[in-house]
């Protein structure tokens, strides 16, 4: 049953993604119906002005629009000189209905077909600028357990549903140092100050890696490892610290055998790696992390399921935190659940961030299934056949519970009711702890990061 359930799913998944069907509802704004879009290209001109201090950003946004509407798109600074389709257009930020969260809303109706929306920007977050040394550093850190912590910081986004390519052109202004570029898009260097990076169709919201340095002011070990599949996949680990970069190779190798063992051949271009403080914790992108070496692992697991099977929305996020989390913990293998219920995967189909009690509560519910699968190879086979066939795609929980029952035979609606979507016995009085893999940095430590 397994080989025929997942041939089937590969002959589903196509090559072009066009997620509007997995959108958050459009709804009723004070200034109209506002409409969800699919972004299809989003271009970026990011201009770091050494000599001012000043971080701009130039946008093209090529999209298409179903329905009649004024159109959602995300950014946490203010625009300004919005264009649509040729004409100047004004922007309000507003709410979704239920105050879940913020976004923008072009004041500008649209009808279905293709259209195009520029405009600029500044932003000063995660932004530092060295006078002695005539450089800059900047990253785009990203967080998914607060809200309005992905691309939208920095540069005009789409939500998590959409998949689109972004391209990425960094102008280096008034400044003569040279930098480094760390990125998991294919770059190209145009000239000392001016760099292009062109991310993958498949990449979501959260999935580009970008952090710009002052030349040679982190120590870089560059190789190759050889995937189960034959390619050479190309590995770039970098810290401030020499010895540090020796011990993530040497871990980025043990873990890459482990998890293309366990799950399959690595799916993104690359791995590039980071290598922070210790305690810092970590966050994945695809194909790339900022982490400490006590976190490497469990954001390289987050490269297959996360950044690899990408959540669609914040009910979605559980997922992956349970299955990095349920490894973390040694794969257990339980007949039981240690709760008594959650709606970790109930929220508002607005909200964006991922439930912070996933570590926990999903582990549990993991190692459930695992227990539940035994007969037909456990929980790791059905994860080997679901990342095969939904790798470089976007799901909901909807669709891992579907394709769970089809792969096993089994009904687990009572399951998914009481610990996921918290239907039978909600659990409000258990609160864990904060997950070392994922802590939460403040604006200073992420700026130390830098």
């Amino acid at each position: 049953m397994k080989s025929i359930v997942f041939i089937f799913a590969l002959i589903l998944a196509g090559p072009i993604w066009a997620n509007l069907n997995l959108a958050p509802p459009d709804f009723d704004s004070e200034y109209g119906r506002a409409i969800f879009v699919d972004f299809k290209k989003a271009e970026y001109v990011v201009s770091f002005d050494i000599k001012n201090k000043r971080t701009s950003v130039k946008t093209r946004i090529s999209f298409t629009a179903t329905k009649t509407g004024r159109p959602i798109f995300d950014l946490v600074p203010e625009p300004r000189n919005l264009v649509l389709n040729g004409s100047p257009v004004s922007q309000k930020l507003i709410t979704t209905p239920g105050k879940e969260t913020k976004l923008r809303l072009v004041i500008a109706e649209i009808n279905p077909g293709e259209h195009v929306l520029e405009m600029e920007n500044t932003f000063s977050r995660n932004v530092s600028y060295n006078d002695k040394f005539d450089t800059v550093s900047s990253a785009f850190w990203i967080r998914d357990l607060r809200e309005r912590m992905f691309m939208e910081q920095y540069i005009p986004s789409n939500f998590e549903y959409d998949q689109y390519q972004m391209i990425m052109d960094v102008k280096l202004i008034g400044g003569l140092g040279r930098q480094d570029i760390y990125t998991n898009g294919e770059m190209t260097k145009i000239s000392n100050y001016h760099y292009r990076i062109v991310y993958p169709e498949y990449y979501t919201v959260s999935c580009p890696y970008f952090h710009i340095t002052p030349e040679k002011s982190m120590n870089r070990r560059d190789f190759t490892y050889t995937s189960i599949n034959g390619r050479e996949i190309p590995i770039t680990v970098y810290s401030p610290w020499g010895f540090r970069t020796r011990a993530f190779k040497a871990e980025a190798i043990k873990v890459m055998a482990e998890l293309e063992a366990d799950y399959g051949p690595w799916s993104h271009p690359s791995l590039v790696a980071y290598g922070t403080m210790p305690g810092t914790g970590g966050m994945e992108h695809a194909g790339a992390t900022a982490t400490s070496l006590a976190a490497l692992d469990h954001e390289m697991l987050h490269s297959y399921f996360a950044k690899g099977v990408m959540p669609a929305n914040g009910n979605s996020g559980w997922i992956d935190e349970a299955i990095a989390s349920w490894r973390d913990r040694g794969y257990q293998r339980n007949p039981s659940i240690d709760f008594t219920g959650s709606d970790i995967g109930a929220h508002s189909v607005y909200q964006r961030n991922t439930d912070s009690r996933s570590y926990v509560f999903g582990a549990a519910f993991m190692a459930y299934l695992d227990w539940r699968l035994q007969d037909v190879g456990g929980l790791k086979a059905f994860l080997r056949g679901y990342h095969a066939s939904y790798k470089q795609h976007v799901v909901t929980t909807e669709h891992f519970k579907n394709n769970l029952e089809f792969f096993s035979g089994i009904n687990f609606d009572e399951e998914f009711h009481t610990y996921i979507w918290g239907i039978n016995s909600p659990d409000e009085e258990i609160i864990p702890g904060e997950n070392p893999h994922h802590k939460h940095l403040t604006d200073k430590e992420l700026r130390d990061l830098l």
